[in-house]
């Protein structure tokens, strides 16, 4: 049990810390609809869990080389997450 609670743990601090990092690079998003405006936190957390939980992409579009790195880098952590949890929980 300890094991489902640490990677579940460790999700949620995937979540966050990259809703973070999106949040901070939110002038390098551009919106479907060019009338919005991301300005607020929680559409960078709605981003942040749908990529984390392996839906894809959401109605937020990177647009600069930078943030396409961040998120191929949490999709990359998102299919790695069981050998992360595995090998780093089980020692």
């Amino acid at each position: 049990m300890k094991l489902v609670i640490k990677t579940a743990v460790f999700h949620l601090i995937c979540i966050l810390f990259f809703s973070i990092l999106y949040f901070s690079y939110r002038e390098h998003f551009i919106p479907v609809d060019k009338n919005e405006q991301y300005d607020n936190y929680i559409d960078f957390l709605n981003l942040s869990l749908t990529i984390q939980s392996g839906v894809g992409m959401t109605y937020t579009i990177p647009h600069t080389f930078i943030v396409k790195v961040i998120m191929i880098i949490q999709q990359f952590l998102v299919m790695l997450t069981h050998l992360i949890t595995l090998y780093f929980f089980t020692i």
